[in-house]
């Protein structure tokens, strides 16, 4: 039987059920949540918030989200697996590193890095027996010489692990692309790879490009359409180009998810506000406005389960 790696065990892909593939349950950076508990509000006060959080999604049919919180996000595996227990929710942590590595980071080699994800994969992350799901990696406009090293670290974890990558990308730029070169020099299976934040960008020929080349296409930051930041692909600019996508034959390489914090660290306090008044539904936003908003494009109800379920069933299981 298929399956996946969860923070509280193996779960078979068959209950993984709807999956929001790009969620965040604490991300601020490393160490911090053990170093400096109140900033935060104490951790229990944050478990609490995330238990509610997930509870509610819950309540709107959602059954597992992939936390990508990686090390140098903040990641704590501890706090993941007690939310989860609390929650029902099912969570797969991820591996694999996000834009602020540190000295220590900078200074290992493909090799190390390699190791180091796998052992996140089979053996635990930082210092417990909870282990990642995934790998997340991210680059924005340019790919750098770190860049490259931790993309190709991150394909050596998932060939020999066999766990699925998602990226965080500059899709205006139509970084995706690097990506997906850089990947495939490296002899990465484009359908084990996801790339993220692809709903930034307005160009359907850049994301049926990837599409195409066999890639499945995160369109993972849906609420962040009301924030000016998040470039001029409004909500429903957003809900359309997944109409699109499924339009021109794609609707098996979809995947949705929010990229919503549940505490933002990485954030000014002022700015984790704002957000919260730009979503006030937080992990609920796609049942309550997306899904409605694919119905009204005419999207069948089979086609909208199928990227809610079937699809990040089968990036994460590999089926």
């Amino acid at each position: 039987m298929s399956g996946v790696q969860s923070v509280t065990g193996w779960v078979p892909d068959t209950e993984l059920g709807f999956t929001l593939v790009h969620e965040h349950v604490a991300a601020s950076s490393p160490g911090i949540l053990q170093s400096w508990p109140g900033l935060s509000g104490g951790r229990e006060k944050l478990v609490a918030t995330a238990v509610a959080a997930l509870a509610e999604a819950r309540a709107f049919g959602v059954r597992t989200i992939v936390d990508c919180t990686t090390f140098d996000a903040g990641r704590d595996a501890g706090l993941l697996a007690e939310v989860s227990r609390a929650s029902g929710v099912a969570i797969i942590a991820c591996s694999g590193l996000w834009l602020d590595p540190s000295v220590t980071v900078r200074a290992r080699t493909v090799g190390q890095l390699a190791d180091w994800f796998i052992h996140d994969l089979l053996e635990g992350m930082d210092g417990t027996i909870v282990r990642a799901g995934a790998i997340k990696i991210a680059t924005e406009e340019a790919i750098g010489a770190d860049d490259a090293k931790i993309l190709q670290a991150a394909g050596i974890a998932g060939i020999e692990t066999s766990a699925p990558i998602i990226t965080h990308t500059a899709a205006r730029y139509r970084s995706g692309e690097a990506q997906a070169a850089l990947f495939e020099s490296f002899g990465v299976d484009p359908r084990r790879v996801a790339i993220g934040h692809s709903d930034d960008s307005d160009d359907l020929g850049y994301l049926t490009g990837l599409a195409s080349r066999g890639y499945w296409i995160s369109m993972d930051r849906l609420p962040h359409g009301r924030l000016p930041e998040y470039g001029g692909q409004t909500v429903q600019d957003r809900i359309e180009m997944i109409g699109k996508l499924i339009e021109s034959g794609f609707a098996r390489q979809v995947l949705l998810s929010h990229d919503e914090p549940i505490w933002a660290g990485l954030l000014t306090d002022q700015d984790q506000e704002r957000h919260l008044r730009s979503n006030p539904d937080g992990l609920t936003f796609i049942s309550k406005a997306v899904i409605p908003g694919l119905e009204k494009l005419g999207i069948p109800a089979d086609v909208i389960s199928g990227i809610v379920v079937d699809n990040p069933r089968r990036w994460l299981s590999g089926s």
